[in-house]
């Protein structure tokens, strides 16, 4: 348990002591920005390099892995029950974001002949119950750890091209990301979604607001807010 002297500590101590709530923001699968990286004796790449694969100049803690997944579980489980923090919250990072056209794709050609390749699905349908199995068990597992903390994720904005219908172009976060955030909503994995809608007003079909909107309207009775980069206000 912690003493409640250590950076977070302080940092929820503080936050609450102005009615802000403290929520501890997790990127789960992302193991290292760089294949460069001197990396200490106990990091999960040292530890387990079997779980670990290359993707671009990234290193990736493979979602296909069983084992992988409730390592991570169990690593967002500790921050709960460790820190008073008032919530968990996911980036929009699950399987990785694909390099530029042309490229390779991500390399777990040895988990999908080991566990997706029998379970009677695609590979992209295998991909994203992987992601429902470790958002599912992660919420779950948040609750028993501190059952007054709220449970988010900050999906990308744009759930699939064409949806709303005014949506044209954009990443395809549940084909290409295989995270399918509006399933999460309905199934009730999540208290919040917060989709990062890092865009304008206008033009209209690829409209903060629209989409807003409709994120809303998938709710199920939970709660949506926006994530928004104040960094990138008036960009064009």
């Amino acid at each position: 348990m912690s003493h409640g002297h250590g950076p977070p500590d302080v940092a929820i101590a503080d936050a609450n002591a102005r009615w802000l709530g403290l929520h501890a923001w997790v990127n789960p699968f992302r193991a290292a920005l760089s294949t460069s990286e001197n990396l200490p004796v106990k990091h999960v790449a040292k530890q387990h390099p079997e779980w670990v694969l290359r993707f671009g100049k990234h290193l990736w803690i493979d979602p296909g892995e069983p084992a992988a997944r409730a390592y991570v579980i169990g690593v967002i489980t500790e921050i709960a029950r460790r820190y008073a923090v008032d919530g968990v919250h996911l980036d929009d990072y699950f399987y990785p974001y694909p390099l530029k056209p042309g490229a390779a794709t991500f390399p777990d050609d040895a988990t999908w002949q080991r566990y997706g390749a029998k379970s009677g699905l695609s590979r992209a349908d295998w991909r994203r119950e992987n992601i429902n199995d470790f958002v599912r068990a992660t919420y779950h597992a948040v609750k028993a750890a501190r059952p007054g903390a709220r449970f988010g994720i900050s999906p990308f904005g744009i759930w699939r091209p064409g949806v709303p219908p005014t949506t044209q172009a954009g990443l395809d976060a549940y084909g290409q990301l295989f995270a399918d955030s509006r399933k999460w909503l309905a199934e009730g994995w999540v208290d919040y979604l917060a989709p990062q809608l890092y865009w304008s007003i206008e033009p209209a079909k690829q409209s903060c607001p629209v989409w807003l909107m409709w994120w809303r309207a998938q709710g199920n009775g939970r709660s949506g807010w926006p994530c928004i980069a104040t960094d990138r206000i008036g960009w064009k």
